[in-house]
């Protein structure tokens, strides 16, 4: 599996989706650093707010990355018909894709959690020297924030597969897409200092589901012709 992985990222170019998933590592920081920065006057926001911002703006972010991902990688690739050559290898339709999804799951989970280390590592040296944070931000509450919230960035990679399925259903990159926005808005709906990725069983949830709606999207693979 992971031969086909490293084959598979080595065939559509992925460096260019690390430098993208820099690029928005660094728009989310400046995003963050402007809410933040422009509102302090009106609010400061405490502790609890910045790590809720940080980590929801972060997740909504690679959820929607990765269902571009899906586009590309799956979907785009059946539209084209190129995904036809690929099974004409000796190696099982299931394998092939599943190598697909496990790209775009550990992809997201790793962007997302080193995003969110980044966002919170400059905004909190940033808030040394401008003040736009309440109280202070330290080295430890940083690790046992991440300690107590390294789960949910996994179930963020889960809950980003759920696109594959409508995707797939209608062979469509905007269905792909606009699933991820709505599943992204909804991960991170926020009701004051809640939000519904905060309680561990919703995400864990989801995390099934987007998994199991995977595999129906492809438990048929192997009996289906390319249209």
């Amino acid at each position: 599996m992971l031969k086909l992985m490293s084959l598979e990222m080595r065939k559509v170019n992925f460096g260019r989706y690390i430098n993208s998933s820099m690029a928005a590592c660094f728009a989310v920081t400046g995003f963050l650093f402007f809410m933040l920065y422009v509102d302090r006057d009106l609010y400061t926001a405490s502790s609890t707010d910045f790590f809720f911002l940080v980590d929801s703006i972060t997740r909504m972010v690679f959820i929607v990355f990765s269902g571009v991902l899906i586009s590309r990688l799956v979907i785009e690739e059946y539209n084209d018909k190129t995904i036809t050559l690929m099974f004409t290898y000796p190696i099982s339709r299931k394998k092939l894709i599943s190598s697909k999804l496990l790209i775009i799951i550990c992809f997201t989970f790793f962007s997302i959690l080193l995003s969110r280390i980044f966002a919170t590592v400059v905004l909190t040296m940033l808030d040394n020297s401008l003040n736009f944070i309440e109280g202070d931000i330290t080295f430890q509450m940083i690790i046992e924030h991440f300690r107590n919230t390294i789960l949910y960035d996994f179930s963020a990679s889960g809950i980003s597969l759920f696109p594959l399925f409508l995707g797939m259903l209608k062979k469509s990159v905007r269905t792909t897409i606009i699933t991820s926005i709505i599943i992204a808005a909804f991960f991170g709906a926020s009701n004051e200092d809640l939000s519904i990725g905060s309680f561990i069983v919703i995400p864990l949830t989801l995390t099934i589901i987007g998994v199991v709606a995977s595999y129906f999207s492809i438990r048929n693979i192997e009996h289906k012709d390319v249209f």
